[in-house]
């Protein structure tokens, strides 16, 4: 694993194999760890790239996040990396809305993409309240305030059938930057995905997950309904797809990224 510069940060990422590239793109809170139980597979398939966002695992420390600042940076990440060829996106949660934010604003560079259990946006006060008052808590008391009532959504005590794998997910979480964890929060606030949608024109596969309490099935399905040429996947699994079903992941993604590997070298 390497670090690179981008504009105004530096990244950390794993390039390996060779071949059309996918790119996994981690969840809130998460890490390019947080793709180790599918990395053996994907790792024969292609060249993969994964790689913490700024802010969160050892990528550098940030005080405001928005989506378009996280586009620029994954967008940044290619063009540092040479990487000129359109690739495949693979993303959970505000992984999942990078990828739809980097085919919405730069089809050129993306072959097809998954998003499971996306963050779409169009929060209402409430909402927009509960996400204020969790980065405040952050900032104040640190990680350990909200991981275990967190974690209890996201990760729910009934799907922790790797223990170890819970175990060390739970430890990498705690181990976040506060101060980052909270501007992401407050970020969630400013996603809306809805202008995004008619400007996608790669083949895009929703994934909703029938034990995720924080992404309702019914968004996913209608998110992909939007899209020009998006499906809709749905699985028995919950928020962390990765980490709690890996190989319903491998699957899934296997299936559609080999009906679309057809790369193409930018201009």
């Amino acid at each position: 694993m390497k670090w690179i510069e981008v504009p105004g940060g530096a990244l950390r990422y794993d390039l390996d194999g060779s071949g059309m590239t996918t790119v996994l793109i981690h969840e809130a809170g998460g890490s390019l760890e947080s793709w180790d139980p599918v990395v053996p597979h994907f790792a024969t398939q292609g060249r993969m790239l994964r790689y913490d966002q700024r802010g969160f695992g050892l990528s550098e420390r940030v005080s405001s996040l928005s989506l378009r600042s996280m586009v620029a940076d994954l967008l940044a990440l290619l063009d540092a990396l040479d990487i000129r060829e359109r690739v495949h996106l693979l993303g959970t949660a505000i992984g999942g809305s990078i990828a739809l934010g980097l085919a919405a604003h730069h089809p050129e560079r993306v072959a097809s993409l998954i998003a499971t259990s996306p963050v779409t946006g169009g929060l209402g006060e409430a909402a927009k309240a509960s996400l204020e008052q969790r980065a405040r808590i952050v900032e104040r008391d640190g990680m350990r305030a909200i991981a275990d009532t967190s974690l209890l959504r996201s990760y729910p005590e009934r799907l922790r059938h790797d223990t170890e794998g819970f175990t060390q997910y739970r430890l990498r979480f705690l181990a976040n930057d506060p101060h980052s964890f909270a501007a992401l929060s407050r970020a969630f606030s400013g996603i809306d995905v809805d202008p995004l949608c008619a400007r996608i024109e790669c083949r895009a596969l929703i994934i909703g997950c029938t034990e995720d309490p924080i992404k309702p099935t019914a968004e996913c399905r209608a998110l992909a309904e939007r899209l020009a040429h998006g499906q809709y996947l749905e699985l028995n699994t919950g928020h962390y797809i990765g980490q709690i079903s890996p190989q319903l992941l491998i699957e899934a993604a296997g299936v559609f990224f080999a009906a679309h590997s057809a790369p193409g070298q930018l201009s």
